[in-house]
């Protein structure tokens, strides 16, 4: 099985009302199961499941975490990345650190304007998503925030 398989059926197992899943493939083993205590997804008004699996290729196991209890910010422009407001300052978060609604993460430059990126959430940064410096899309997934 592929990775981007293994992805794509994580992701629908996640979104499903199914409980548990066992699939067997030439040798692979993959066993889902969703925990008992819902999460609200903030902003989307739904309620996921917040799940681990088990999988086995060849008879290891790897536990895989679900990420559908992070909230994301998105990069509202395409442009480019920036962790801090010069090369020389710190960076405005790092992982692991707690942010405010309304708090600056980072900046994405668009046709030599700054735009400030703004957490829409108070949470901890759970991981960034980009490098500094790297080019971004519309929609592209910027941070990972754990809502409190």
């Amino acid at each position: 099985m592929e990775f981007n398989e293994l992805k794509e059926l994580i992701e629908l197992f996640s979104k499903s009302d199914v409980d548990r899943l066992k699939l067997e493939v030439e040798g692979f083993k993959l066993a889902l199961g969703k925990k008992k205590a819902a999460v609200s997804q903030p902003g989307e008004g739904t309620i996921l499941s917040p799940f681990s699996a088990t999988v086995s290729p060849g008879g290891e196991e790897v536990v895989v975490e679900a990420e559908d209890h992070y909230s994301y910010v998105e990069s509202p422009i395409v442009g480019t990345y920036y962790r801090s407001p010069n090369p020389s300052a710190d960076p405005f978060v790092k992982v692991g650190d707690s942010v405010s609604k309304g708090q600056t993460l980072c900046i994405v430059e668009a046709m030599k304007l700054m735009n400030e990126i703004q957490a829409e959430i108070s949470g901890v940064v759970a991981k960034i998503l980009v490098e500094n410096g790297e080019g971004v899309e519309f929609g592209q997934k910027l941070f990972a925030i754990k809502p409190h």
